[in-house]
């Protein structure tokens, strides 16, 4: 590297410019923007759990739960494009010991996944959990059905103790994804738009 002369003689070397994490990000920008996918606000909006029960159906307890979420503009458009739509369900049973942690009886992860397709000019709903899946005309017809979620099977009832107490949790989660994986692996922030509900406890009398 060039160097000046000091007034004693000395060589000093120039300052070297240092490319800091603003550099790197600007580059993933770019690379985003030569990529076609540009970071889009995604406003978020209230997210929760209203009401949750559930009832026995030939041995099995079976979710009757109602959930109270809407998405914003830009999650919509992101649908619309293509992205999926994902509504996470964590469902876990406990019950009461009296003089020791209480039991984990069951959990339950369950997920369903909504996609455009734009060949058909339908909304499908997928339950991912059992493949099974129905379409829609629009987009609030199959946001209203996640809305509501309906004889979901999640506990057997050989499971069940009558004389001790039982207590249900249930957490709902939102997804929309606007990024390949491959750019959501390396870029420092997400353009995902999600939302998470609190703990929803209920003790049923079983």
């Amino acid at each position: 590297m060039a160097a000046s002369p000091r007034p004693d003689g000395e060589a000093r070397e120039r300052p070297r410019l240092r490319r800091g994490p603003a550099a790197f990000q600007l580059l993933i920008v770019l690379a985003c923007i030569g990529f076609g996918y540009t970071p889009v606000a995604l406003a978020q909006e209230r997210f929760d759990i209203r009401s949750a029960y559930i009832e026995r159906a030939e041995g099995v307890y079976q979710l009757n739960a109602t959930l109270s979420f809407d998405i914003g503009e830009g999650a919509r458009a992101a649908v619309r494009d293509g992205a999926p739509f994902t509504l996470h369900l964590e469902i876990v049973v406990h019950r009461q010991r009296s003089y020791w942690l209480d039991e984990t009886v069951a959990t339950l992860d369950q997920s369903y996944e909504l996609v455009y397709h734009a060949l058909s000019d339908r909304y499908l709903v997928r339950n991912v959990n059992s493949g099974e899946q129905v379409s829609y005309a629009t987009l609030d017809a199959a946001l209203d059905s996640l809305r509501v979620i309906t004889n979901l099977p999640i506990l057997d009832q050989a499971l069940i103790r009558p004389d001790r107490r039982h207590e249900i949790s249930l957490r709902a989660s939102l997804d929309v994804r606007t990024m390949p994986d491959t750019l959501r692996f390396i870029l420092f922030w997400s353009d995902d738009w999600r939302q998470r509900s609190e703990w929803y406890t209920w003790s049923p009398r079983l």
